[in-house]
């Protein structure tokens, strides 16, 4: 994410990577430079304890400018080429007050896959199937700035996990009993203590780097393409802009543990069996860790509407949307006004028949 220019050897302006191709081009004259990667290059995992004792003193680093934004605290580098007056996260208008960060230098970088007239058309369809929305929402939300294209830093971790439970396999036995001069059906559960170790290995859990956003929000864009990914090469974000990352890489593997944990407890329950599971203990082992910190694609934008913000990002390879929105309460009270007015004539019509 260093503050690369690229120039167009046609016409002198700046060049912009092409989303969707491996090029980048002038928005003026049309010229293209390909972006040939080296053959011997490829996208490394490095040794998870390694990178975090070495994350200072030996891992590749850059130091880059970057933004802020005064609302909601999002750090944010921009191409030269991009005359942003407005934070993408939130909207606020921000005044271009930059500062230099060192960082780690990302390994690996997915290209935008397509361009921001395309985002929006994947967003106008998005809008259109928002129920409850107010009337006048879809106006104001296409008269908005544009879309920003951000380059957002993700952690990734494989790992390889053993780990030992101890619990209780539950068994339904039904039965008849009698009482008096009458028979019943009693339902119950018959619990069985068992223990065991499950193994499985995990590649590529993705953790967001980034705060700038609601939590949650760039976690729905999954599934990413990694198998896409390419080698960081700067050329890939002339023309977008990039952020560094706010989760360090331990609060980032923390987070992954988390993630795994769950999966495994479907595998613990899944080697319990039974027809119920209960996990009293759960100790994993984790060996083999390894990380990539790489640059997903989003495409961001927000609108006002009554008074807030309201913002949304798309995955820049899928076109996936999630974002706010707002809700009519006019319509919402007329819809359940509608149900209860049919539910009444359903009732009408049964008693009189």
């Amino acid at each position: 994410m260093s503050d690369l220019a690229f120039a167009c050897a046609s016409c002198g302006a700046q060049l912009e990577y092409a989303p969707g191709t491996r090029a980048l081009k002038c928005p003026y004259c049309g010229h293209e430079n390909p972006i040939e990667a080296s053959p011997w290059t490829t996208v490394a995992e490095i040794d998870y304890a390694v990178g975090l004792a070495d994350a200072e003193q030996q891992a590749p680093t850059e130091t880059v400018s970057v933004v802020s934004c005064k609302r909601c605290a999002a750090e944010f580098q921009l191409d030269p080429a991009i005359q942003a007056s407005r934070c993408p996260f939130c909207g606020t208008p921000i005044v271009l007050e930059p500062r230099d960060v060192t960082h780690l230098t990302p390994g690996a970088v997915l290209p935008f896959g397509f361009d921001a007239k395309a985002a929006r058309a994947k967003y106008e369809s998005w809008l259109s199937g928002l129920w409850f929305a107010p009337g006048d929402v879809k106006r104001l939300a296409k008269a908005d700035n544009g879309f920003i294209g951000m380059y957002v830093p993700y952690w990734t971790y494989d790992a390889a996990t053993q780990s030992d439970y101890s619990g209780q396999r539950g068994i339904t036995v039904v039965r008849t009993v009698r009482d008096g001069n009458q028979t019943r059906t009693v339902t119950e559960t018959r619990w069985t203590p068992c223990s065991g170790r499950v193994a499985r290995d995990f590649d590529d859990v993705t953790v967001v780097a980034s705060r700038s956003l609601p939590e949650g929000y760039l976690d729905r864009l999954e599934p990413w393409d990694l198998g896409a990914l390419v080698p960081y090469d700067g050329r890939y974000l002339s023309g977008f802009g990039a952020q560094h990352y706010q989760v360090g890489l331990a609060d980032g593997f923390e987070t992954a543990k988390t993630k795994m944990e769950s999966v495994i407890r479907g595998d613990v329950r899944s080697d319990i069996g039974g027809d119920q599971q209960m996990i009293s203990s759960l100790q994993t082992d984790y060996a083999g860790v390894t990380f990539k910190h790489v640059l997903l694609p989003v495409w961001l934008n927000s609108f006002r509407y009554g008074g807030r913000t309201y913002s949304f990002v798309i995955n820049g390879r899928t076109g996936e949307v999630q974002g706010q929105r707002p809700w009519s309460w006019v319509k919402i009270g007329l819809a359940v006004l509608a149900v209860l007015v049919a539910v009444l004539v359903f009732l009408m019509l049964t008693n009189k028949g």
